[in-house]
């Protein structure tokens, strides 16, 4: 009788959590797909340990214990190293490269003409890069395209 009820309480909590985790958001989901998987690994490596088998508890162990330890670790080490460590792989594109964008869509990005002065595109990519930028509400991508635009209109100006 204990197993029925224990059976129809995990059932319960299982459709709860599976419900949850339809409706959760990614990072969260993620979170918490992560956090099973290392408790699963911490008890499984417990287990192994207790049965005698210390060599082989190693291996989920160490495997739990450096995931719990890597977000630590990036923060340790920190600074500059973690930041091009982060920015890597969250996919955000870095610095266009020039050699991509035509001088006629610089052109067309920042609202300007053929012929346009360099204190003209200067101001153009203010104004634009006032909207563009990530920190007022644009994307990394749109700052980018804005400040390659700048870029390959200012070189042309320079030669």
């Amino acid at each position: 009788m204990i197993w029925f009820v224990g059976g129809i309480g995990a059932a319960i909590a299982l459709l709860v959590l599976l419900n949850w985790w339809a409706h959760a958001p990614t990072s969260s989901a993620r979170n918490m797909a992560l956090g099973l998987i290392v408790g699963l690994c911490l008890l499984l490596a417990v287990a192994l340990f207790a049965a005698g088998k210390g060599l082989l508890a190693i291996i989920p162990g160490g495997y739990a214990l450096l995931r719990m330890a890597a977000p630590s670790a990036l923060r340790f080490f920190g600074g500059k190293a973690a930041k091009r460590f982060q920015h890597r792989q969250s996919g955000t594109p870095g610095r266009a490269h020039t050699g991509d964008m035509t001088r006629a869509e610089a052109l067309e990005i920042l609202g300007l003409e053929d012929g346009a002065s360099v204190d003209e595109i200067n101001t153009a990519h203010r104004r634009m890069i006032a909207s563009a930028h990530p920190d007022k509400g644009g994307s990394d991508w749109m700052a980018a395209k804005v400040n390659t635009a700048r870029s390959v209109l200012l070189d042309d100006a320079r030669d």
